[in-house]
Parts: structure tokens; C-alpha cells; sequence
């Protein structure tokens, strides 16, 4: 039965001040510009920003939800550092999700689809050339995302992002060492000849691959949380 909801407006698409004090936040996170165990105040974020207060408590909520800060009892937000136990958390989460994302991604993807990633994969090859980890990155889930919404699971999706943003400082870590570029881009490179022949159980091969090389790569080189813990605030 269809419902007639009276008075109903569309919702504009455009950015909310509250998304984008968020976007912002994250990105001076995850790009190091606040250094993990920095104390956030919101009365100084907002006067830095300059915005009012009200989007600064809005972001620390869904950062917070994002294991990007942890807020104490006055309010005060912490960046949170990257631990051993966190990554392999993330990590093991993503080898599920986003291995089936792929496998159903590549079964579904379309001509058209197949052709916007290998457009962004030359956007890719630029950008690893210059060392430019940030638009890489983002250029990254571009990419991936293409053939993971080919299969129209929402819900899927949404979980799959999710994890990808919280594992982004670690992604921006194993990047660090320039000569990880290329192994990246072999990843890429393989998960688009998986969906250009619609295999999934390839596509699905070359995620869990991809995912289990980040986790030999850094894990040893992450503390503990207990190491983590003991580590006084940045100077």
C-alpha cells in the first residue's frame, strides 16, 4: 500500500555543515595533521574551524563511532592510537565483508562498469607515480567501490565503507614506504582482470590477498595496546 505523506520535501543532497566539520576532522586525523593521543577541545576545534559548537559535538559523535577519537567525561576528545589489536580487528573484518563484496561485485559488474575502473586505475597509476597518498587513497575506494556496488547489496556496501574508512590511517602507514606503491597497484590491477571476466571467486581471491598482505606488512610493526597505552601525549 503506498502512503501519501503530507508536506514531505525533498532533502538536498548538498553537504551538511555538520558532515563537513566531520570530513575535515577526519582528514586532519588520518593524514597525521593531529597526531595520535592529541586532546581535542571542542570550544578551540570550533574557534579554529570557525563554526559554532553545535557541529563540532555532532562530529565527535560520529567520529567517535568511527574509533577515530574517544571522548572522556568532560567532552574532551582523544585521537586514538593505532594499535596491533585494533588493525587486526579491522582487518579481519574486512577479509569477510569485502570478500564477498568483491566475489558478488565481479559476478554483477557491466561493460560500462568494468570501463570506469580501468579509467580510475590509470588515475591510480598517476597518482602512485607522484607519491600522493591522499588522492590514492581516495581514488582507491572509487575503484573498488565500482565493482562492489555492481551488486546492489546496500547493506553490504554500507559495512564494507565502514570498515574501509576506519582502516584508513593504517592504509596511509603502509603506504609510507614508496615501494609498496606498485604491490598496491598489482592488487588493482588483478581485481580488474577478475571483474573484466566476471570471476568472482578470483575477485574474491584477490581481495583476501590484498588484505592479507597489508596485515603481514604492518602488524609487527604496530605496538600493543598496552604499549600504546603507556605512551605519554604528542608534544
Amino acid at each position: 500500500m503506498q502512503i501519501d505523506i503530507q508536506g514531505i520535501r525533498p532533502i538536498s543532497a548538498a553537504p551538511t555543515l555538520e558532515g563537513r566539520v566531520t570530513d575535515e576532522l577526519r582528514r586532519l586525523i588520518v593524514e597525521g595533521s593531529l597526531p595520535q593521543g592529541a586532546k581535542l577541545v571542542q570550544r578551540r576545534v570550533a574557534q579554529e574551524l570557525k563554526v559554532s559548537p553545535t557541529p563540532i559535538r555532532s562530529a565527535w559523535v560520529q567520529l567517535a563511532s568511527e574509533h577515530l577519537i574517544t571522548i572522556d567525561t568532560n567532552g574532551h576528545g582523544y585521537v586514538t592510537r593505532l594499535t596491533r589489536e585494533d588493525f587486526q580487528e579491522v582487518y579481519a573484518a574486512r577479509l569477510g565483508v569485502e570478500g564477498l563484496a568483491a566475489r558478488l561485485g565481479a559476478e554483477a559488474i557491466s561493460p560500462d562498469a568494468v570501463k570506469v575502473m580501468e579509467a580510475l586505475l590509470k588515475e591510480l597509476e598517476g597518482l602512485a607515480e607522484r607519491r600522493d597518498r591522499g588522492s590514492y587513497l581516495r581514488v582507491r575506494w572509487d575503484f573498488h567501490e565500482t565493482a562492489y556496488r555492481s551488486a546492489k547489496r546496500e547493506r553490504l556496501l554500507e559495512e564494507v565503507e565502514r570498515l574501509y574508512w576506519r582502516s584508513e590511517r593504517y592504509l596511509h602507514l603502509l603506504l609510507e614506504d614508496e615501494s609498496r606503491f606498485e604491490d598496491s597497484l598489482r592488487h588493482y590491477r588483478n581485481l580488474l582482470g577478475a571483474c573484466r571476466r566476471n570471476d568472482g571467486d578470483d575477485a574474491e581471491k584477490v581481495i583476501t590477498q590484498s588484505i592479507r598482505w597489508g596485515l603481514k606488512v604492518l602488524e609487527s610493526q604496530l605496538p600493543s595496546e598496552v604499549e600504546a597505552a603507556s605512551e605519554g601525549p604528542p608534544e
